[in-house]
């Protein structure tokens, strides 16, 4: 190997260690959360359970494709004395949709803000910047979703931006603590109790549950117990805990529903950022950036080769 070579390949491996360096998560930010609440209540449930992991061929079959609705929230409006009210419709089937969540008042007030920007044309969700919705708004999405179900781990699978859910049920515990960080997703763990899959999740990061509704903080921590309950329904019965968001632990009830149109329907790989030309203006609100504006993404040029023309 001649020397040039040598000094490119060393030059490489220093460029790779920084990188790597940059990728590894400050542990100053270690999640500290309380969810000995919630820890107890899902160990009680698997206790009952007996957490016997079934056969691959007595799972039951979720095949297909789902989606979900922000339906089935509580959609908060502002009552003329600017107190959160909340709009009804006829999918919000659930009592947990008709009722306004046990905000803290610090979250309340929170709320309160988003829909007074609202009312003077300043609205924002961070989505729209293409950062993942995140857990739990995952389960409100109203974009496609897949279940991939093994003995040993489930796979919870939203097309937006290609989301994954990962529940480990092989009887592994949540990350240890000086491990762990939060993510969008969370950490989930979660047993088999007969046909329905018992999910406890951790580590998230902060986030709104919609556009129109409540935020929920970094110690946010949920129990679900996810069971297809007809051929065309997969319900999610959730309990939230959130001792910055929440004065009590919240039960709220969400639906996946079908897809059968059409019938060879599939999933794609999404890639928000290929295609986003959202960005928020110096007012906090949503500006599209059109063709020919300074800043516009053209998506026809972002996937080609340096220099290669279009």
């Amino acid at each position: 190997m001649n020397n040039s070579c040598f000094r490119a390949r060393n030059r490489f491996a220093v460029i790779t260690a920084i990188t790597c360096l940059l990728l590894i998560p400050e542990y100053g930010h270690t999640q500290t959360a309380d969810f000995s609440e919630s820890w107890a209540a899902y160990q009680a449930m698997k206790a009952r359970a007996g957490n016997k992991p079934p056969a691959s061929n007595k799972l039951p079959d979720w095949s297909g494709v789902w989606t979900g609705s922000p339906d089935f929230l509580p959609y908060y409006r502002l009552s003329s004395d600017n107190k959160l009210t909340v709009r009804t419709s006829a999918r919000n089937v659930f009592a947990s949709s008709k009722q306004p969540a046990p905000l803290s008042p610090e979250y309340e007030a929170k709320a309160i803000k988003v829909l007074q920007d609202r009312v003077k044309g300043i609205d924002w969700d961070y989505v729209s910047n293409c950062i993942p919705a995140g857990f739990p708004r995952w389960a409100v999405s109203h974009y496609l979703k897949e279940f991939a179900l093994t003995p040993n781990i489930t796979w919870l699978i939203n097309e937006e931006q290609s989301e994954v859910r990962r529940v480990y049920t092989d009887g592994r515990g949540h990350t240890p603590r000086d491990e762990a960080y939060p993510l969008f997703e969370g950490d989930s763990v979660g047993f088999w109790d007969g046909d329905t899959l018992v999910v406890h999740t951790i580590d998230n990061k902060e986030g709104t549950w919609d556009r129109s509704a409540a935020s929920y903080s970094d110690q946010v921590n949920t129990i679900e117990r996810i069971r297809k309950i007809s051929n065309d329904v997969i319900e999610d019965q959730m309990t939230v805990y959130d001792k910055l968001a929440l004065t009590k632990p919240w039960s709220v009830t969400f639906q996946f529903t079908r897809v059968t149109e059409p019938a060879d329907l599939r999933i794609r790989m999404y890639s928000c950022n290929e295609n986003n030309n959202v960005v928020q203006d110096e007012k906090g609100n949503s500006h599209h950036v059109l063709p020919g504006e300074p800043g516009y993404k053209d998506p026809e040029k972002m996937t080609a080769a340096p220099g290669t023309a279009r």
